[in-house]
């Protein structure tokens, strides 16, 4: 698809964003901060939650419906003039760099699908590849360990000048140290560095999203070799703040906070719950919750039963999704009273419920699970 394109993919530096959570925000942030570098950068990102065009960023703002259909338009009637068996992510991936050419921008930056070996993103050749963390997810792709899955995602160093490393686990930084050694990459272990600089305090960003924002700095300035100052630092994370549906959205329904995030893992789910308590405290919690099938369900459920003072089971909008009822049944969840979790189909409904019963203790609702969850209840809240 790139060739018949004529390999848009060789105008702008390209930078791919790999990690199990984080990715997003980190890709925005590093858009914004070579932005502020004085760089045109576009962000291609995924999935999206209420429009395809969340999934296309140039300069700061999501491209328009009409120009995202016509370059998509022409890509997918590209792929079948030539018989190309394209997946509908390698059509929005060529669609998203051959619009990126078309802006003429200088950089552009791709957030990886899944993985990184068989990720179309690694079709366009990084010079840089920045890694945000690594856990358990898609292990029946990926691999059944985190050095397993560390491999996978370093798997597009063969191209890669440079690689950023924004976590400090031990696991994976022997896994990094090794890959670039034997590919030549020069590796960045950024962690330290992401660790010392500070939040201005003055932007809304969730607790968890201020270090992925730290990452997409620190390998702007690594990817052009300047330095951003406190002030152009505090533009990046203003330009970052409420970009991305569904993370750590906040809204107010009958009085009740109600917040909107797409954790979808072990991992995301525990960020989202302590970013939950750094601010709104011990105040009770109930979860609105619906999931996939193939997601570690047991594990983000034995998370969610040390916290919830209400749960209720819902079903994300997507034809993966783990049915609530058989939830329930399966694996009884309970919460903090030892109640029986309650189950609603309707994510609307169990959003319903779920405020009902914080409203008499002066509680909070968390609706999460899954990015496809929360596209169920967004259009209803913002409309509201």
């Amino acid at each position: 698809m790139l060739a018949l394109l004529g390999n848009p993919e060789r105008d702008p530096r390209i930078v791919q964003v790999v990690g199990t959570n984080g990715k997003g925000t980190t890709a925005v942030a590093l858009a914004a901060a070579l932005e502020e570098l004085g760089y045109s950068a576009g962000a291609y990102l995924s999935p999206h939650v209420l429009s395809y065009t969340e999934r296309v960023m140039v300069r700061g703002e999501y491209v328009t419906e009409e120009t995202f259909a016509a370059a998509m338009g022409e890509v997918i009637a590209l792929a079948d003039d030539n018989g190309v068996p394209a997946t509908q992510f390698e059509l929005l991936t060529a669609g998203a760099l051959k619009l990126f050419r078309d802006f003429g921008l200088d950089c552009a930056v791709l957030e990886a699908g899944l993985g990184a070996r068989h990720d179309a993103t690694t079709a366009a050749a990084p010079e840089m590849v920045v890694l945000t963390n690594v856990g358990l997810d898609h292990t029946e792709y990926l691999g059944e360990t985190v050095e397993e899955i560390s491999i996978e995602k370093l798997a597009s160093l063969a191209t890669a000048h440079t690689f950023v490393l924004g976590t400090d686990d031990p696991r994976v930084v022997e896994v990094a140290r090794e890959e670039c050694d034997r590919t030549g990459a020069r590796i960045v272990e950024a962690a330290d560095d992401v660790d010392t600089m500070v939040s201005s305090g003055r932007t809304t960003l969730p607790p968890y999203a201020e270090r992925n924002v730290r990452i997409g700095i620190r390998a702007a300035e690594v990817l052009t070799g300047e330095s951003l100052n406190k002030d152009a630092r505090e533009r990046v994370e203003r330009r970052t703040v409420g970009r991305l549906p569904a993370r750590f959205e906040r809204f107010e329904v009958r009085g009740v906070p109600v917040i909107v995030d797409g954790g979808h893992n072990v991992p995301g789910l525990d960020a989202v719950i302590r970013s939950v308590r750094s601010v709104y405290g011990d105040r009770p919690l109930g979860v609105v919750f619906g999931v996939l099938k193939d997601k570690d369900i047991v594990g983000m459920l034995s998370r969610l039963s040390d916290e919830v003072h209400t749960l209720v089971l819902t079903r994300p909008g997507n034809e993966r999704a783990a049915d609530p009822e058989w939830i329930g049944r399966e694996h009884g969840p309970k919460d903090l009273g030892g109640r029986n979790a309650r189950v609603e189909t309707d994510a609307g409904d169990a959003l319903a419920v779920a405020v009902t019963e914080m409203e008499k203790v002066d509680g909070v609702v968390l609706v999460t699970g899954s990015l496809y969850t929360a596209a169920r209840v967004l259009g209803g809240l913002r409309a509201g």
